[in-house]
């Protein structure tokens, strides 16, 4: 009896290119599956390396949208391809188009959450549309988000911020939030202070990283730094460069 194109195919590939090679392929086609038929038109599996599978998304407010999906898509892809996608990066460019370096960062990263939390009460299919509108409006009310806020402001960060950016509780409560403490602070002066702390660790990681990078010794140095900062901003993804070192072990 003839077998159906679907049956042959996955035979035909493990023949051609291993084993494998064809499982690398088929978690890229089924992608579009994997995130349902409206997102697919906006969205593209580009890349599957070491785990990591990475999608190119048309815009940024698409691809904010999808990080808060991200568990569910990992959940789909370890049901139907076991230990194949541990992770799923997004990244901003033309859907269709071939892969260039440097792909660009979303645009305004705080305003763009901030749009998406105003959206989240909107029908499914027009989340995307609200969302947009929102930006829009945060964009010209009184300028921009600050970054640290989110408040409107044409200063950045806004008066409010700059100056709880030099109070010395602030700065204690940031030192604190850093050695996984409680900062004793709320409100305004709990997100500058976790904004400096994360300013910190972000520099304290890149300063070491190249020492860390000739001596193994000072790796588990490195590797606490990563643990607390993963522990303050358990949706934000480590420095690549210092997720990768810390990946070979000592």
């Amino acid at each position: 009896m003839p077998r159906r194109l679907k049956e042959v195919l996955p035979e035909t590939l493990r023949r051609l290119g291993g084993e494998e090679r064809w499982r690398r392929g088929a978690v890229l086609a089924a992608w579009k599956e994997v995130v349902g038929r409206e997102l697919a038109r906006l969205t593209e599996a580009v890349a599957l390396e070491g785990g990591i599978l990475t999608v190119r998304v048309a815009d940024a407010l698409t691809a904010h949208g999808l990080t808060y999906s991200r568990l569910a898509l990992l959940r789909h892809y370890e049901e139907r391809f076991p230990g194949m996608v541990r992770e799923i990066r997004f990244v901003v460019g033309q859907v269709g188009a071939p892969p260039s370096p440097g792909s660009p960062a979303p645009e305004d990263p705080e305003g763009t959450r901030k749009a998406w939390e105003l959206a989240r009460e909107a029908l499914p299919e027009l989340r995307g549309s609200v969302a947009r509108a929102a930006l829009a409006l945060l964009r010209h009310r009184r300028g921009e988000p600050c970054p640290i806020c989110e408040s409107p402001s044409e200063a950045h960060p806004c008066p409010t911020c700059r100056r709880l950016l030099e109070s010395p509780a602030v700065r204690k409560g940031a030192e604190r939030l850093k050695r996984g403490r409680a900062a004793g602070l709320e409100g305004e002066a709990l997100l500058v202070a976790r904004h400096l702390a994360r300013q910190s660790l972000l520099a304290e990681m890149a300063e070491l990283f190249p020492q860390a990078l000739r001596e193994e010794g000072l790796r588990p140095l490195l590797g606490d730094l990563a643990r607390r900062f993963q522990a303050l901003f358990p949706d934000e993804p480590l420095p690549e460069a210092v997720r990768s070192l810390l990946a070979k072990g000592p």
